[in-house]
């Protein structure tokens, strides 16, 4: 019997959205580890078109089921339609992206298969006909290898990948169609949803800015974010961010966060301020093209990507690096 490697597709009923080509680019790696034919399963509404687009750029099958209300995601229901349809049509691995409704439904979706789940995985390797799973732990300090347990059809592995962990592919074949339109009965649920609210972040000057100054713990004191607000007044078109522990303690809004659950940003020039580099906030910053970090740890995890890396109390680098740049703006008298 061939074995198959699940991709649950996430889309907004319009378009299928990028972390799917993420994940298609994973589980093709995956496949010449443990070999397995790829498919892809999703619910929406009205699932034919993209169904009808995703199987013919990708050669791959598609199983979809149309259901009120899923373009919209709502944990009970995703959970129970994934879950009938997976046992009509198994898989070894289960893969989704690691976002919100992923990180919520994955744990859930293996206790209900029977399976396991292995959460924030950023690549796998093979070693001794073992599959290895890194993922980062300790707030991105440590990369831990995980030794896959044996996955099989009636207890899968199911996983979900880090954003930017690996490049989307951008399939455009044009094969013909091999879809299953299959029917799933949710049960009743509880849970009503009624609305979704904008981010605080969408729409925030870190998303146009050319030059972002972030600050993080490193800080060390509320006033001491008065520094990262004025080395980013230095440069022009810039804006001042914070890493989620600086907003949750409330020095500043969660309009400035950068990282995966913040803004995902792609400045010319980012300057990361006592932020030591938890996956999350990697993650945001995967996509800016100069980065510099001023740290006192210099083994930092934010060190590793830093393009420059300044090991310093900022409190003391930042007045004096400010102090110096304006006696050289300064004309000479």
């Amino acid at each position: 019997m061939t074995e198959h490697i699940a991709i649950l597709v996430e889309h907004d009923g319009k378009k299928i959205k990028p972390a799917t080509w993420e994940l298609f680019a994973f589980t093709e790696h995956l496949a010449k580890l443990h070999p397995a034919a790829i498919h892809f399963i999703m619910i929406g509404e009205a699932t034919r078109n993209l169904a009808q687009q995703l199987s013919t750029q990708t050669q791959c099958q598609v199983i979809a089921a149309d259901i009120k209300g899923a373009d919209t995601y709502h944990g009970q229901i995703y959970t129970d339609a994934f879950t009938r349809l997976l046992s009509r049509y198994p898989a070894t691995y289960i893969v989704a992206s690691h976002s919100t409704s992923g990180m919520d439904m994955i744990p859930a979706l293996s206790i209900a298969l029977n399976g396991t789940c292995i959460t924030g995985v950023e690549n796998t390797d093979k070693e001794d006909q073992t599959l290895y799973f890194t993922r980062a732990v300790s707030g991105g300090k440590i990369l831990a290898r995980l030794c896959a347990p044996l996955a099989s059809a009636s207890a899968p592995l199911c996983l979900t990948l880090s954003p930017g962990a690996f490049k989307p592919i951008a399939p455009d074949k044009n094969a013909a169609p091999d879809i299953i339109h299959t029917a799933v009965e949710c049960r009743q649920t509880a849970m009503i949803y009624k609305e979704r609210l904008a981010s605080p972040s969408l729409g925030s000057n870190l998303t146009k800015a050319e030059v972002i100054v972030s600050g993080g713990r490193g800080i060390q004191e509320e006033e001491n974010y008065a520094l990262i607000e004025a080395l980013a007044d230095l440069f022009p078109r810039s804006a001042a961010g914070a890493s989620r522990p600086i907003c949750d303690y409330g020095w500043a809004e969660y309009s400035q966060q950068v990282g995966a659950t913040g803004t995902i940003v792609s400045p010319k020039l980012y300057i990361a301020c006592g932020i030591s580099g938890a996956t999350q906030h990697l993650e945001g910053i995967r996509d800016a093209r100069f980065i510099v970090a001023i740290n006192t740890d210099s083994n930092a995890p934010i060190m590793q990507i830093a393009d420059v890396c300044i090991v310093e109390d900022l409190t003391e680098f930042i007045p004096l690096f400010m102090e110096t740049f304006q006696k050289r703006k300064r004309p000479a008298d």
